[in-house]
């Protein structure tokens, strides 16, 4: 007598699972490769990424109620710092009287020891205070969202609807500083012709 053998429910089951697992392996690379196009660093024409950050006095900043000002950002860490203020001080030279247009530097503190208390990193900052506001990124959250550079400062130019218009990662130049207050100076005349006409 032949010994047939019989087909059960795993056997005919099999290419279901093989489909199941190629279909759910497919979809994570898409989800994967979705996800890096969604975290790739903003660019210009893209709304700026919101954050919510302290400054030294321990003050509450965020970008959204920053609309309807020009911002104009400074990221860096604590190596960069002359570079962070050179770029703060040109700023200040032309701007510091017109209330429509705003700097921050925002700080990468993730360099900063734990054993370190924030209270004594924001007593040191008071002492040598920064030509323009200073915004204390203590998780580096913000610089993650924004990928900055480690060894020069990353700059935003951001309009006062959300809008960002200008984007380098830079050592302070003279020739880049021109290019970037071309946009400030542009922004803040677009504003004024429309307080004109109404």
């Amino acid at each position: 007598m032949v010994n047939k053998k019989h087909k059960g429910p795993l056997t005919s089951m099999k290419p279901l699972i093989a489909s199941l697992i190629t279909i759910t392996l497919f979809g994570m690379f898409v989800s994967f490769a979705d996800e890096r196009t969604e975290t790739g660093p903003p660019k210009v024409g893209d709304t700026a990424p919101d954050f919510l950050l302290q400054d030294v006095d321990e003050k509450e900043h965020s970008l959204k109620k920053l609309q309807g000002k020009v911002v104009f950002l400074i990221m860096g860490n604590r190596k960069i710092r002359k570079e962070d203020d050179k770029w703060a001080e040109a700023f200040q030279k032309d701007y510091q009287e017109i209330t429509e247009v705003t700097a921050y530097i925002i700080a990468d503190l993730r360099s900063v020891p734990g054993f370190i208390p924030k209270g004594f990193i924001r007593g040191q900052l008071k002492k040598n205070p920064p030509p323009v506001g200073f915004l204390l990124d203590w998780e580096g959250k913000v610089h993650e969202r924004y990928q900055t550079e480690e060894k020069k400062p990353t700059l935003y130019l951001i309009s006062q609807k959300g809008t960002i218009v200008f984007h380098r990662k830079a050592n302070f130049k003279s020739e880049i500083y021109a290019e970037l207050k071309k946009e400030i100076d542009k922004l803040l005349e677009m504003a004024g012709s429309k307080d004109e006409r109404k």
